[in-house]
């Protein structure tokens, strides 16, 4: 046998013996290898998510901020800071006054001018201040703008009652008394005011403007708790007190 064949089943025997053994061996390095392997890449990791992380977080705070925008307000989990309904509401007010002053200037004076002499020559026979009779017609009918003035010639929007004769119409659900003319309003509303359950308003006769519109609001002629209030305004911008001297 040659030294070449000695030497070659030496080796086979070798292998043969210790084949447990060796495996065992390269298992171990390539599990060492691996381990080395992932510890490097993890050593470059930190690095690179450093260099990533303000864009990635730019991007997701964007995101974040359509998907807000796109649910609805009651959705939204920011809370509110400020109640706008304050806002609104005074925008939506149903003071006679407000609507008033929201009607031209120059509509509401031309108004006021029209009805003086009607306003004067009530007040002469049934004792109420003129100036409150063209301010309760301007309030009432916003200056001849709303529509049961318009259409139903009624400036003090005065209700139907069980002995109420005349034409009516109903607008928003209550029955309102309707006039041939505008005079025959101001005429009704006299009446309204010094008979019935407000009969107790002739005492007033000779009473001031400011008496008079807080008799009125004690006796709810309007459902606005501060009525007097809202006549003295008109009667005092428009100084529509002259027409009492």
């Amino acid at each position: 046998m040659s030294a070449g064949n000695v030497t070659n089943s030496s080796k086979a025997g070798f292998l043969q013996r210790n084949w447990f053994t060796i495996g065992i061996a390269v298992l171990l390095v390539f599990i060492l290898l691996k381990k080395d392997l992932s510890f490097s890449i993890n050593m470059r990791a930190p690095a690179e998510q450093h260099r990533e992380a303000p864009v990635q977080k730019a991007k997701k705070e964007k995101v974040q901020e359509l998907m807000t925008e796109a649910q609805p307000t009651s959705e939204k989990s920011k809370p509110q800071l400020f109640d706008l309904s304050v806002f609104r509401a005074k925008g939506q007010s149903n003071r006679a006054l407000d609507k008033l002053l929201q009607t031209d200037d120059a509509t509401v004076q031309a108004y006021l001018k029209r009805f003086a002499r009607v306003a004067v020559s009530e007040s002469a026979k049934f004792g109420i201040p003129a100036s409150i009779i063209l301010a309760n017609a301007a309030l009432q009918s916003r200056a001849g703008q709303h529509p049961i003035a318009q259409k139903g010639n009624n400036h003090f929007a005065l209700p139907c009652t069980p002995d109420w004769k005349g034409a009516n119409q109903e607008t928003d659900g209550t029955c309102l008394r309707t006039y041939e003319n505008a005079w025959t309003s101001f005429r009704d509303h006299s009446y309204y005011l010094t008979t019935g359950r407000m009969a107790g308003l002739k005492k007033l006769a000779d009473a001031n403007y400011k008496t008079w519109a807080k008799a009125l609001e004690n006796a709810e002629f309007s459902n606005d708790g501060d009525y007097a209030a809202q006549l003295m305004q008109v009667i005092e911008k428009y100084e529509l007190v002259k027409l009492d001297e």
